[in-house]
Formats: structure tokens, sequence, C-alpha cells
């Protein structure tokens, strides 16, 4: 069974839903529909020219996961020009989304209706507003990114190298490991400590 989709940030939604060609036997074509995270997608890095690791960090997905997205749109697109289908765009209204009041997993899916949480099994899920954001998708914790000027997450190389035995601490020198140096009490090779 495939994992079902993560919730993904959709910066605009789009003031044109369909695309029809000029043809009279329009009715006998089937439409080709285009979820709103290729929308998305195409836009960022089609439209805007913004490159795909600054993509796929504003819709909230991994690069592999934003390629994907991006090359099925793609695709659609192509098909739905070669051979003159309706082009659909599937909006967030139509989307159900669903969280795990066990283990806080979140997922969307635009036609399937869950019973239990893909992730875990629970039974115990909830269907989510549209108002229900995580503090995950919003645009202030991508500002929080040491990247962007924040903070960071704290990880990183080490601020003091810290005896494990005496408790001795000494400032990290930058470009030398912690353990390369040793404890001048107990000569005991030294760790980072953040």
């Amino acid at each position: 069974m495939a994992r079902p989709r993560r919730l993904r940030k959709i910066s605009e939604e789009p003031h044109i839903r369909c695309f029809k060609p000029e043809r009279d036997d329009l009715d006998s074509m089937k439409p080709i529909e285009i979820f709103i995270d290729e929308f998305e997608a195409i836009r960022l890095r089609d439209y805007h020219d913004i490159q795909q690791k600054r993509s796929a960090e504003i819709m909230g997905v991994s690069q592999p996961t934003f390629h994907r997205i991006l090359t099925s749109a793609r695709k659609k697109i192509a098909n739905a020009l070669i051979n003159g289908n309706t082009i659909v765009i599937r909006g967030k209204d139509q989307l159900i989304r669903y969280k795990c009041d066990d283990c806080g997993f979140k997922w969307q899916h635009p036609f399937k209706e869950y019973k239990k949480c893909p992730d875990c099994g629970s039974i115990r899920i909830i269907l989510l507003k549209e108002d229900e954001k995580s503090s995950q998708d919003s645009e202030e914790s991508l500002m929080d990114r040491k990247s962007y000027g924040g903070k960071g997450l704290g990880a990183g190389p080490p601020a003091v190298c810290k005896c494990p035995n005496c408790g001795y601490e000494s400032p990290k020198t930058q470009g030398v490991p912690c353990s390369n140096t040793k404890c001048p009490e107990c000569e005991t090779p030294l760790c980072g400590n953040p």
C-alpha cells in the first residue's frame, strides 16, 4: 500500500481552474486532472523560475518529492496539449485532510476516505478543517532555519569539548575534533558538548 500524501503548503490558489481546447468532440474526451500541489510546483519552478531546492522548501516537501510532483504535472500538461484534452485543476477544497490522534501523523487525499492511520494503524483519526494549520507549515518556521538567517535547530559543531570522566570543559577549536584533545586532568579524550 502506498503512503498517503503529507500536507503540502500551497501559497496561491489558481484563479482559473479549467482550460478547454477549441474542438467539436470535447465531450468524448476525458479531462486531465491536475492536483493543486502539481499546479503549485509548476507555478514555483516554471512560472516564477525558483530553483528546485527552494521550491521544495516553500511547499514543505523533500526535493525528490517535489521533483515527482513537477514531473507528474508536466506529463499531464504535455498529454493535454498533444491530445487536446481539457485540463481541470483540483483545489484544496477538494482534498480530504486527516490527523491521527495517537501518533500526530497528518495526511491528505483527494478521493479516498480513511478509517485508520496509515502510519500507526490507529482508528483514532480526525478530519482537519481548512483553518487548522500546523506550525510546521507556517512561513515563520521556514524563516527559523539557519540558511534563512534564523538560529537553526541547534545542531552543528559543539560549543565546548567536555571530559566524560571528570567533567572538565575547554572551548572547541574550529577544525579540530574534540576527541583529538585530551583532558589535562585525567588524560581521557574529550567529547563534543552542545
